[in-house]
């Protein structure tokens, strides 16, 4: 069978959660490295969005949802049968798509974007205000990673991939993990497992 292929720049921490679980779980991946202004991307998601997933002729978009497709491909213990485990696999990848990601998103377009496209200074206004969302949201994770290893019972899950690879370019984008002893803590657990150190960047 066809490697599956995976459409985007594998410095993207969106791209990287799709890798590391291929990694993880042995799925042969060819990559194909594009940016978003590239037809190539466009025509495997019309939104122009990486990363995309081509699998032998279905195509899909989305991070955390082509991570689910490819868990689903093999028996792994990513992505857990339990229904109880799955729905809080399920409400920590959503909670990373609609608040974890966004609360940094700002910081890391003024602090990394802006520059490799040569768009001037940081906005600091603006890094302020998102940083104060990101400590929100940090406050809340570091809190529940409180007395435990991993953010779904005693093993990691597709939700620390997505999570943790969010804090791909945390050093880049001067985070401030420091505050944060159980976040630091738990990156470095997420951090050791093969398919993360194979797409570590």
């Amino acid at each position: 069978m066809a490697p599956v292929k995976i459409y985007g720049f594998p410095r993207s921490q969106h791209v990287r959660k799709t890798l590391a679980v291929a990694h993880h779980l042995g799925i042969p991946v060819e990559i194909v490295e594009c940016r978003p202004m590239d037809q190539v991307l466009k025509d495997a998601n019309p939104a122009a969005r990486m990363p995309a997933m081509d699998d032998n002729g279905f195509k899909l978009a989305e991070s955390n949802a082509i991570m689910i497709w490819l868990a689903g491909k093999k028996p792994n213990d990513l992505y857990p049968d339990d229904p109880e485990r799955r729905a809080e696999v399920n409400q920590w990848l959503l909670w990373e798509a609609a608040h974890w990601a966004p609360s940094y998103g700002a910081v890391q377009f003024e602090r990394i974007v802006k520059g490799m496209l040569n768009l001037g200074p940081p906005n600091e206004a603006v890094v302020a205000l998102s940083l104060e969302k990101f400590a929100r949201e940090a406050a809340y994770l570091n809190g529940h990673l409180k007395g435990r290893e991993f953010l779904v019972g005693k093993s990691a899950t597709l939700a620390d991939i997505s999570a943790a690879c969010g804090l791909t370019h945390a050093k880049s984008m001067d985070l401030p993990l420091a505050d944060y002893p159980e976040i630091v803590a738990w990156n470095e657990r997420v951090k050791g497992m093969e398919g993360m150190k194979k797409t570590a960047v």
